[in-house]
Parts: C-alpha cells; sequence; structure tokens
C-alpha cells in the first residue's frame, strides 16, 4: 500500500479556482489545490459551485500532492495505471483524460493489444 493515499478518500467544498492542470477547492477557509486530468476539470462544475471529488494523497520526501476524480472509478483506475512500472501520476492523469475507466477496462479484459499500445496521448 503506498504510504499516504488513504489519508483524503474525499474532498467537499466550493469551487475557487480552475487553473492549468488543477483546481483549488475551499473547504472552510483552506483552499486545497488539486490536480486533476483536463478532462475531470471540465466534468467538476462552475467557480463557485459545491463540488465533491474522491482524492489520491501522494506523498514523497520531496512533495506532497492531491490529485482529484469525479468518480471513484476514475480514482480507481489512477491507482491501478500508477502501479505499472513507469507510469507516473501525470501520465495517468492524460491516459485519464483520453479514455473511460470503463473502455480502458474492456480492452485489458478483451486483450484488445491494438487499442492498449496506441499513442499514449490518444489511446482509446
Amino acid at each position: 500500500m503506498r504510504k499516504g493515499k488513504e489519508m483524503l478518500a474525499y474532498i467537499n467544498g466550493k469551487l475557487e479556482m480552475k487553473m492549468t492542470g488543477y483546481v483549488v477547492i475551499d473547504v472552510c477557509g483552506l483552499g486545497y489545490k488539486v490536480f486533476m486530468s483536463d478532462a475531470g476539470m471540465e466534468k467538476i462544475g462552475n467557480i463557485g459551485d459545491i463540488v465533491k471529488i474522491h482524492t489520491y494523497y501522494k506523498v514523497r520526501e520531496d512533495d506532497i500532492s492531491i490529485f482529484g476524480f469525479n468518480t471513484l472509478e476514475e480514482l480507481k483506475m489512477f491507482e491501478l495505471l500508477i502501479s505499472v512500472s513507469g507510469v507516473g501520476a501525470k501520465t495517468a492523469l492524460t491516459m485519464l483524460a483520453t479514455c473511460e475507466p470503463s473502455d480502458f477496462a474492456l480492452a485489458v479484459i478483451s486483450e484488445d493489444i491494438k487499442t492498449l499500445t496506441r499513442n499514449s496521448w490518444n489511446w482509446c
């Protein structure tokens, strides 16, 4: 189990900002910077909305980051992707932005090598 991943299950609060690659969610006056895919950011809502996102809390010696997902299915796919050697958090977010978790799961189950080996910028 990855250190720290269970610390924050979700964040529920007011969407304050949408920036390139992340959002800021205000929870009782504390702004959480949450990294998200572009597709996830499009679906989250509008500035001022109350939102709830599932989170992955990454802790390393030189970095603490929070990654956010609109659904539990997206979070689970992210966790699977980063468990693969050579796939980091940023790559996993890019993959999530270009492929729905259900499409990815179908490709894996059906052993659709063609789909799984496409260029990672447009692989599903």
